[in-house]
């Protein structure tokens, strides 16, 4: 889970996490003296760095990532969200065909579609269907075919319309993750007696997404994120990270 830092609120939460991968590093400078030989190593500052995956995609995660939240459309939000449509209509005979949505602007060209899926003649919207053209009707949003095609026949219809009942992201250039507090659950086992189950819990009290993602689209994908830790600067403790581990109730 993640509380943002200002006022303490929830921000997001996953529970497939897979591949953990805590990553401490430390910035050092040497002395050497005159041939080169090293007399000391200072360090000079730590960071640290959680990466993991979620089996699944989650659009908690992928908004926070891009520094936005997720938006809501409804009828209890108020608001719509423009969705594109891709529509096919199998001809049959009809004069005109309603589209199961409402575009919210009228189609200005329509594809015949061809047998193996791909987008084959085009046909531009007019006052009257011909040949090479159609009538889109904004009142009943029905379409006029256009002449000298056949029954069974499939055209192919992209519009975009007002969705009401969904969820979108929208990434931008100019919104970035904010900082918040990062608490992972761990579930482990004593090693003396694998039944007794120990509840470990890794904090980082001021962390920050990594805006850089690659997001696979694939079946076998998941979501991968990269936390970075930073230290609390007015904190004279300069805590980047704590692996609390509760002692085990007898």
């Amino acid at each position: 889970m993640m509380f943002s830092t200002a006022d303490g609120s929830y921000m997001w939460s996953i529970n497939q996490i897979t591949d953990p991968s805590l990553s401490i590093t430390s910035e050092t400078a040497e002395a050497v003296d005159a041939l080169g030989s090293r007399i000391a190593v200072f360090n000079r500052g730590k960071s640290a760095e959680f990466t993991a995956n979620n089996s699944l995609f989650d659009l908690g995660l992928f908004a926070a990532q891009n520094g936005v939240e997720v938006q809501e459309a409804g009828s209890g939000t108020g608001q719509s969200i423009a969705t594109p449509m891709f529509e096919e209509i199998t001809l049959d005979g009809s004069a005109s065909y309603v589209l199961s949505q409402t575009p919210t602007t009228a189609p200005s060209t329509i594809y015949k579609l061809n047998g193996d899926g791909t987008l084959g003649t085009s046909y531009t919207k007019d006052d009257s269907a011909s040949a090479s053209t159609f009538v889109y009707n904004p009142s009943t949003h029905g379409i006029t075919p256009p002449t000298g095609l056949s029954n069974g026949d499939i055209l192919f219809v992209m519009y975009d319309y007002a969705l009401t009942a969904g969820t979108a992201v929208t990434g931008d250039a100019v919104n970035f993750p904010k900082a918040g507090k990062f608490i992972m659950e761990i579930l482990g086992a004593d090693v003396c007696d694998p039944t007794t189950l120990i509840h470990a819990y890794l904090v980082f009290p001021n962390a920050k997404l990594d805006a850089n993602v690659d997001i696979s689209f694939t079946t076998d994908g998941n979501h991968p994120f990269t936390i970075q830790c930073q230290q609390s600067y007015c904190d004279t403790e300069k805590i980047l990270y704590q692996l609390i581990i509760p002692e085990i109730d007898d």
